[in-house]
């Protein structure tokens, strides 16, 4: 008899590509995940892998049983949601987070999720937004919450918020309040510097509204492009909640330019196959925590 356990192993394997991988994503061995893969297997008639080639590659047969055996899983997962008592539920999510998500409304969140889901283990990741797309894909995580920066047919997106950008200098930098635009294109522009994430979208901002880019300074880590504008280097597009602790410590001032300055959507990101009334929960929990325009702890003064 197919136990749930089989369907996961099945599943874990297609999504993450092999069963060595598959085994880490369900806190197994891989021996465990060949031994399910094994007995499930017996009751078919045909191989639902391919052995000819090293990736977990289906067979015509392989792939009919994957779209039931997801189906199987949403269902079960939708069963539970809609009548077991949530105390009771006790299961690992994975989830991603930005590192702006972390600093602002993250801790509401959790608060509020184990609230509703007590026994649920949260198996958390703090990254750039394009690098936990990357683990959407390869099947490392449940759930993410990223820039709206790309579209995927096989990724549900649930818009879920935005944060508000500023230009800021170090307060002793000695440039007016506001800038010309020509005055701007002069200056060394600090930005966010991950490939596809908030530094793209940024540079592309710019040039929609005509700015021409004459040099920039990128780095990944929202706290060390702080503390690089703090030092003086040049005019920082920050969130304005990692800003506010530094202006309001007389480190930083804002700098206004023609063009204002951007908002970046954010999404909810789960696998379409696997979206389930939980999925959808866990969504309206993040949807009603989500501010990235207030920090939820103040900020240390970047040395």
């Amino acid at each position: 008899m197919t136990t749930f356990r089989e369907l996961e192993a099945f599943v874990a394997v297609v999504d993450m590509g092999s069963f060595e991988k598959a085994a880490r994503s369900l806190d197994t061995s891989q021996s465990a995940i060949s031994r399910l893969i094994g007995e499930f297997e017996e009751g078919f008639k045909h191989p639902l892998f391919n052995r000819a080639h090293r990736s977990a590659y289906l067979t015509i047969e392989g792939h009919e049983v994957l779209r039931q055996a997801r189906a199987l899983l949403r269902q079960r997962s939708n069963l539970m949601e809609r009548f077991a008592n949530p105390e009771l539920m006790a299961s690992t999510l994975r989830l991603g987070v930005t590192e702006l998500a972390a600093i602002t409304w993250l801790g509401s969140f959790v608060a509020d999720l184990k609230i509703r889901y007590p026994r649920l283990r949260l198996d958390l990741k703090v990254d750039s937004s394009p690098r936990l797309y990357a683990q959407m894909q390869d099947g490392q995580l449940d759930m993410a919450i990223v820039l709206d920066f790309t579209r995927s047919t096989n990724m549900a997106r649930i818009p879920v918020g935005s944060a508000t950008f500023g230009w800021f200098c170090a307060s002793a930098l000695a440039l007016p309040q506001s800038l010309k635009l020509s005055e701007f294109e002069r200056e060394t522009l600090l930005i966010q510097g991950t490939p596809g994430g908030a530094g793209n979208q940024i540079e592309s901002w710019l040039v929609d509204k005509g700015v021409k880019l004459a040099n920039t300074i990128q780095s990944d880590s929202l706290a060390a492009l702080t503390g690089i504008c703090v030092a003086g280097l040049g005019i920082a597009s920050l969130p304005r909640a990692i800003a506010a602790d530094a202006v309001g410590a007389g480190l930083l001032r804002e700098i206004r330019i023609p063009p204002g300055a951007p908002k970046m959507a954010y999404i909810f990101l789960v696998r379409a196959d696997a979206l389930s009334a939980f999925h959808r929960s866990v969504a309206e929990l993040v949807r009603r925590n989500c501010d990235f325009d207030r920090a939820m702890i103040p900020q240390s003064r970047p040395t």
